[in-house]
């Protein structure tokens, strides 16, 4: 199995609630200060050339909804979803407005009220289940927004729901109190999406010290994959059905929208006249391949590509 391949399987890993036995509650103390992080090197998926983030940005200023795939454990990833952040704050202003798979559609007012400055940040970390790497990943990102007035959207669906889903195989395991969190219109995912699933599952159990992923548990595995999906997508759809001409940048494991998949196409679905990009984050080793043969083997991931060396710094 190459690196790449890999390190999507552990992205997936660490997004997936059916895997988690306790959530995430509560967030993780800041980690020591490292060392700065090489910078990603932007790839245009139609040329297969590096550009620079300033010609990145013109080619992604026709978008209204950017989707940023990333490797939830690189920091030299999150670093460069800040700088897009921003360079999309400069372009767009105030029609601007951050998505986050990292909080769900139950805390969006805990959010709102942080950002309005009526919740303190102690109160905010307690009530709104960060990512244990909160404070280095999404901390950067949720304060800019702070800052410039940013809309910041927690559209995913609650942890708790995709797993009892996946238990149960059905949306009766959904407790009754959660079910106005469900989207609207829930159904599998491509022919595609699912293969690469599968694919995905199967290569786990061949990792070291992997799970063991029965057969049959694949399908409500796919299906409490594509319900996060389907609540992504609904989203940003609502948003953008309430606020016309704003702009969604959306930050989400790379898994959910490499190749124009999952939350993306179910995007294209609800609203197939918004025109979507997407930026995919790919890692490669300098030592085993060049950037031009990682390039030509992702170029299809998204409009652009996020190289990075330095996986898990």
């Amino acid at each position: 199995m190459n690196i790449s391949r890999t390190l999507r399987l552990l992205s997936l890993l660490t997004a997936m609630t059916v895997f988690s036995a306790a959530g995430m509650a509560g967030a993780a103390a800041p980690a020591p200060a490292a060392e700065k992080a090489p910078a990603v090197v932007w790839i245009d998926g139609a040329t297969k050339k590096a550009v620079s983030t300033a010609e990145m940005l013109d080619g992604l200023k026709e978008y209204q909804v950017i989707f940023f795939g990333e490797f939830h454990d690189s920091q030299p990833i999150h670093d460069a979803e800040l700088d897009v952040l921003k360079g999309l704050h400069d372009l767009h202003g105030d029609k601007l407005v951050l998505s986050m798979e990292m909080f769900e559609r139950d805390v969006q007012t805990t959010m709102d009220d942080y950002l309005a400055g009526t919740l303190s940040e102690e109160l905010f970390l307690s009530q709104s289940r960060p990512w244990p790497q909160y404070m280095t990943a999404y901390k950067p990102m949720a304060e800019f927004a702070k800052e410039k007035g940013i809309p910041v959207l927690t559209g995913n669906i609650p942890r708790r729901m995709a797993a009892a889903y996946a238990k149960a195989r059905s949306l009766d395991g959904v407790a009754a109190a959660d079910k106005r969190y469900l989207p609207k219109v829930h159904a599998a995912g491509s022919d595609a999406y699912r293969t690469k699933f599968a694919a995905t599952m199967a290569g786990m159990n061949n990792m070291p010290g992997g799970m063991n992923v029965p057969e049959a548990m694949i399908q409500p595995m796919f299906m409490a994959q594509c319900l996060k999906d389907d609540a992504m997508a609904e989203s940003i759809a609502e948003y953008l059905d309430d606020h016309g001409d704003a702009i969604v940048y959306h930050v989400v494991g790379n898994f959910h929208s490499e190749g124009h998949l999952g939350a993306v196409e179910k995007l294209h679905g609800l609203r197939p006249d918004l025109k979507i990009a997407v930026i995919n984050a790919v890692h490669y080793d300098p030592a085993a391949e060049s950037a031009a043969d990682a390039a030509s083997a992702h170029a299809d991931g998204g409009e652009y590509l996020a190289l990075e060396t330095a996986h898990g710094a």
